[in-house]
């Protein structure tokens, strides 16, 4: 006879070894609702029960989590917006708060016609934003040709349009003479110095996702430089920035284009996370 194990049980089980290695307890819940496509309402009710062969794959991925590594690894998933994006060590897991920064250019659109997203990574602001706004020219770039195929993958799955590029940062634009009304980007910004602080969990990204030179200042700098090269009239510009980066990113801009009032935004923990602008020459 077939043994049949309670999830509700077996959750409890997972957040006892979650706690024992510091990792969130709640991790426990979101792997059994990923793994078997479980609701809230589902768990309270205890709607389901696992077999032997469930049970050790919930349990494997309990171990995982307890080793550092990503829901969103273990699953291939992530949830951004609303949708399931597939997710690989190829690219950044989207968190929930550059959902801010989709949403901020959303509210700010004003019948703007094109924006590039630099370093798309899994494509989740890209695609958002090509399906949230309609009739649109969307660009998307990335430097690694194993991110840009996940963020093609995605976009196919569901359903954007979108021109996927591959180079540095706003070359591609560059070299083949294209404007855009909005730049949006959330490029790695976090200093090499800050290795030692990082949980383990978020260096499971990609490294070359996560740090930049200049105590994470670099990679704004080359785009802030060369951004009237790609840029309309009115054009608006968004960064998803660390959070003590709003100073320094904005004195920047102010540096090389005085006209120019860069706003810093902070996100729902009250932490700065984005600095955003409109263009004029």
């Amino acid at each position: 006879m077939m043994a049949y194990y309670n999830v509700q049980q077996l959750i409890k089980q997972g957040e006892t070894i979650l706690a024992q290695n510091d990792e969130p307890i709640i991790s426990a819940r979101y792997l059994m609702m990923d793994l078997f496509d479980l609701s809230q309402m589902d768990i309270l009710m205890d709607n389901k029960q696992l077999t032997e062969a469930e049970r050790m794959h919930y349990l494997t991925g309990i171990e995982q989590l307890a080793h550092h590594i990503p829901l969103a690894h273990i699953t291939g998933f992530q949830m951004f917006y609303d949708r399931k994006f597939k997710v690989t060590q190829d690219v950044l897991v989207p968190r929930n708060e550059t959902e801010e920064l989709v949403q901020l250019i959303i509210e700010k659109w004003s019948n703007r016609q094109s924006f590039v997203d630099i370093g798309t990574g899994s494509g989740a602001i890209a695609i958002t934003l090509a399906l949230e706004l309609s009739e649109i020219k969307a660009y998307a770039i990335d430097i690694s040709s194993d991110a840009l195929n996940i963020a093609r993958n995605n976009a196919a799955s569901l359903n954007a349009n979108i021109i996927f590029l591959e180079g540095d940062l706003l070359e591609p634009l560059i070299t083949d003479g294209i404007r855009v009304d909005c730049l949006v980007s959330n490029p790695p910004y976090i200093a090499q110095s800050e290795l030692e602080l990082m949980n383990e969990s978020a260096l499971h990204d990609p490294h070359i996702a996560l740090f930049a030179e200049d105590k994470g200042l670099a990679l704004y700098k080359r785009m802030i430089e060369r951004m009237p090269e790609i840029l309309n009239p009115a054009a608006l510009v968004a960064f998803e920035i660390g959070h003590a980066q709003g100073a320094a990113i904005s004195e920047y801009v102010l540096q090389l284009y005085p006209h120019i009032t860069p706003q810093v935004v902070q996100d729902i923990n009250g932490l700065d996370r984005i600095v955003w602008f409109e263009w004029c020459e």
